[in-house]
């Protein structure tokens, strides 16, 4: 791992960004986490983590089309231009983290046009992220109502479900997510489903679908991660040290990886590795959770 990398049996090991596993809500690879570049030339992702498919709001731009039944009045062509134009402003304001003008414009475009699938699945990301989990769901559902078979809606969706706890939903809209041949986003569904599969105890299918990921999508540092973290839980700190390695080469660089390579080389029984994990976490980010946690384990061990 350059600049603080890990070397051990030719690979060098390290972590990666977005989503844990564990409480879904651990999640890493948040699409709103500002990001730096330090001298290194590595990204530096900060910032709570949570549903790594929140990412997908933006891409939906690309895929969600007009024309939807329901129950209001039908809008005008103008109106639906107008509708159109806030709601991909007001994407672009939870792209930038300012959620106070994301909610003015996601709203103007509800006003404007309340049958624009895209507007409420860019509300139902902003309420998500101001933590009302139950409008979230809402907005998300009208949003599919509209858009039965948009592959986004129903990632974003069902990620969220899981991660409440409506397993079974929640699967089967990833599911449809990922048959759909034309989803350029299914390694993101596939991920989501994985997760869901750990989170009740799956954790031999939640390795395939996550490899799966992998497999769509090669540098997918959520995937990288959380396969480096499951393999960790699971014993096998060798194959967490290879995909570190992975999302080290693509130059991510979070507290979650540090900590990871840290406790991986450690059961590994490679001090001087670990060490160089520790530092590096202690001086890029030392006033993370994971510093302290660190703290804690050093004090433990004497």
């Amino acid at each position: 791992m350059s600049g603080g990398s890990i070397r051990a049996s030719g690979l060098s090991g390290r972590w990666a960004p977005w989503w844990p596993a564990r409480p879904v809500t651990d999640r890493i690879l948040k699409a709103e986490a500002p990001v730096a570049v330090s001298g290194h030339g590595k990204r530096h992702l900060r910032g709570t983590f949570r549903a790594a498919v929140l990412v997908l709001v933006w891409l939906s731009l690309a895929a969600l089309v007009a024309g939807c039944a329901g129950l209001q009045p039908q809008a005008s062509p103008d109106q639906r231009r107008a509708a159109e134009v806030n709601a991909e402003l007001g994407i672009s304001y939870l792209r930038q983290n300012d959620l106070r003008q994301a909610q003015r414009a996601l709203e103007r475009a509800i006003q404007f046009d309340p049958r624009l699938a895209m507007a409420h699945l860019g509300m139902a990301s902003l309420r998500e992220r101001q933590g009302s989990i139950d409008d979230a769901v809402e907005h998300y559902r009208k949003a599919l109502a509209l858009e039965p078979d948009n592959p986004y809606v129903q990632t974003n969706l069902g990620d969220l479900l899981c991660r409440q706890g409506q397993m079974a939903e929640g699967q089967a809209l990833l599911d449809r997510a990922i048959r759909n041949p034309s989803y350029t986003a299914r390694h993101v569904a596939l991920l989501s489903a994985g997760l869901c599969d750990q989170n009740l105890g799956n954790t031999e299918r939640a390795e395939r679908r996550m490899r799966e990921a992998l497999q769509v999508e090669p540098r997918y540092p959520d995937a990288l991660y959380q396969l480096a973290r499951l393999t960790y839980e699971d014993g096998r700190p060798f194959q967490t040290r290879a995909f570190l390695s992975r999302l080290d080469a693509l130059g991510v660089v979070v507290p979650e990886s540090l900590l990871l390579c840290y406790k991986a080389e450690m059961q590994l029984g490679n001090r001087q590795d670990a060490s160089r994990c520790a530092e590096r976490l202690m001086r890029d980010f030392p006033d993370s959770a994971e510093a302290a946690e660190l703290q804690r384990l050093e004090q433990a061990r004497g």
